[in-house]
């Protein structure tokens, strides 16, 4: 039998924190799965959340068949199964958190239901009965969006065992209607926002941010004392933003996420609630006015609070929350040599060394600057290969990060098979991928349905010793008049070889080793027919005689290389002299064709 939930499978070793926490709430997905796959997961570090849900919030609920209850203090496991005994509610396998100690047990029992509910009333009445019978357990779990991350051991496997909601409700809510402290009152650790029209005041955490005062900011975010902080360690500015942009918005301005408040921007007289808190699909939480339409990341609404510039902004950010940006030798080294070749793409040096290599780029080094300089954030100890880092990415944010427009797809495609070929990029072959991060990308393609891997980028070393190569590619790839339409996966197999194939199209290797496909090598086959038929009658050929135009005009570009090479022949530059040699007539200085 399986149950729907929502569900997310990469095992985490520790609770996940800050920008982890985003990923997980990207990534959880409506799952159809065997309470013994969900139950091995959860032990495992996955995460779940017991409802079915078409969105975030509680109006998306859609129906629920799995109820979770989480017990942080004052008890033990077996006082708890041995409640359950008592009460005949059984569980069907419960788990330890990360947090779980013989000294102090932290788990979750989870409880499935012998019918799907689809009436969020019965999914309320008998998830707060719950609660209620079971008092040691976390009040918290009553919200049906609740995200239960996952932990370490399985506790029970009793995974047959059903609880029917219409008895317990029956027998139990009704007496327990008389104590309303679990059952109509929740508890809840948000602070509720006082309204002022004349916004002089709002409430203590927005004049401790519009004082960037940390030390009260920390006390009523319930931190550690400011002289004795938690200390959040990350290793990268992306790692850094990630976690910033993922901070409960709504505890850090104390107001209630998902409900409708009074604006708190400054210039906006608001006396009806027209703002809100949302999350978007990558995690970051998002204040919305829409009485004045405008819109704030926690970074840029406390700039706006506080009337003060974005680093301070940020410091201010990080000392609340105790965050702390690490960054080894090896990551400064690495982050500035990024830089610094972004830089050498425009540098005269570039153009006197290699001409032709700047003068084929030119169009497109403005996106090779910007994955370079996007690379460059993102470099971490945790993600190298052999002491050089490595990077993964989708399309669809480098496509972003080179301001390329989402139906222009091709232009970045293009871009990356260009500079993957002239050794500026290298596009990671799956071999190459270290496991963990593999096994990362594989997930994110299924959830996806991609049918390939998300990219993932290496570099050498920028300079002469491994652009020498790229100047002759270049050359190459000028003389055969090949334009970037033109430059396909066929292209670099006839030319270069199945080597470099691999390299620039690194995912293809497959097809790669099928070689060209029998449509294309008989086109081939029938320009080499052409040609060698007017060499033979006019002792040479213009390439104009022979190239023509729509597909015969790309067959010529992707083969030339190969007929050239195949057929022994030479294309040469006309000039005076060569026009008397071979007797040609045509206006200007083409390129011919002649036997060698």
């Amino acid at each position: 039998m399986k149950i729907k939930c929502m569900y997310y499978n990469k095992r985490f070793t520790d609770k996940p924190n800050g920008y982890e926490i985003a990923e997980v709430q990207k990534n959880l997905v409506k799952t159809n799965i065997s309470i013994e796959n969900l139950a091995n997961g959860l032990s495992h570090g996955a995460t779940f959340k017991p409802a079915l849900l078409n969105g975030r919030k509680s109006v998306d609920w859609v129906s629920q068949q799995l109820f979770a209850l989480d017990f942080d203090h004052e008890t033990t496991i077996q006082e708890q199964l041995n409640k359950c005994k008592e009460l005949s509610i059984s569980p069907c396998f419960g788990y330890t958190s990360f947090s779980h100690t013989e000294q102090e047990h932290h788990f979750r029992l989870v409880f499935c239901t012998d019918t799907v509910i689809t009436d969020i009333e019965t999914r309320n009445k008998l998830q707060n009965t719950l609660i209620s019978l079971f008092d040691k357990s976390d009040n918290v779990t009553k919200d049906c969006t609740r995200i239960f991350f996952g932990g370490r051991s399985l506790i029970c496997d009793t995974y047959n065992n059903r609880i029917n909601a219409k008895q317990i409700i029956d027998k139990y809510y009704k007496e327990d209607l008389q104590n309303p402290k679990k059952i109509t009152e929740p508890k809840t650790c948000k602070k509720k926002l006082n309204y002022y029209s004349n916004k002089e005041l709002l409430n203590e955490n927005i004049e401790a941010i519009k004082h960037l005062d940390v030390v009260k900011m920390r006390e009523l975010l319930d931190k550690n004392p400011i002289n004795n902080p938690t200390t959040i360690e990350v290793h990268s500015q992306d790692e850094l933003f990630k976690f910033i942009n993922a901070i409960d918005l709504s505890e850090y301005l104390g107001v209630e996420y998902g409900e409708k408040f009074s604006c708190i921007l400054p210039e906006h007289e608001d006396n009806s609630p027209s703002a809100c808190i949302w999350t978007t699909d990558d995690g970051t939480q998002i204040y919305k006015c829409f009485g004045c339409g405008h819109a704030f990341t926690i970074i840029s609404l406390t700039e706006k609070l506080a009337q003060c510039s974005r680093s301070k902004a940020i410091e201010f950010i990080k000392s609340v929350y105790g965050i702390t940006l690490y960054e080894s030798d090896w990551t400064k080294q690495w982050k500035q040599k990024l830089i610094d070749y972004a830089n050498y793409l425009d540098s005269k040096e570039l153009e006197v060394t290699f001409p032709e290599l700047s003068t084929l780029i030119r169009t497109r080094k403005c996106h090779m600057k910007s994955i370079l300089l996007y690379f460059s954030t993102l470099v971490n100890e945790d993600m190298q290969i052999n002491g050089n880092p490595f990077f993964f990415s989708s399309y669809d944010k480098l496509m972003q990060v080179c301001g390329i427009k989402p139906n222009r797809r091709i232009v970045l495609s293009q871009s990356l098979v260009l500079f993957s070929l002239l050794n500026m990029i290298n596009k990671m072959q799956v071999k190459a991928i270290p496991e963990k991060e593999l096994h990362k990308a594989q997930q994110i393609a299924i959830a996806c349905g991609h049918k390939k891997l998300t990219g993932f980028y290496s570099f050498n070393e920028y300079g002469v010793m491994s652009f020498s190569n790229s100047e002759e590619i270049a050359k190459t790839l000028k003389e055969n008049h090949v334009t970037l339409k033109g430059l396909s996966r066929e292209y670099v197999l006839r030319t270069f070889g199945i080597e470099v194939a691999n390299k620039v199209y690194s995912q293809y290797k497959f097809e790669n080793s099928k070689g060209t496909s029998e449509k294309s090598d008989n086109a081939t086959l029938e320009l080499i027919n052409k040609l060698c038929n007017i060499i033979n009658e006019k002792g040479y050929c213009l390439e104009s005689d022979i190239r023509g135009k729509g597909q015969t005009e790309l067959q010529w570009k992707r083969s030339i290389a190969q007929i050239l090479s195949v057929g022994k022949f030479q294309k040469i530059r006309l000039n005076k002299k060569i026009k008397a040699q071979y007797n040609v007539v045509c206006n200007g200085y083409p390129f011919i064709i002649v036997n060698k």
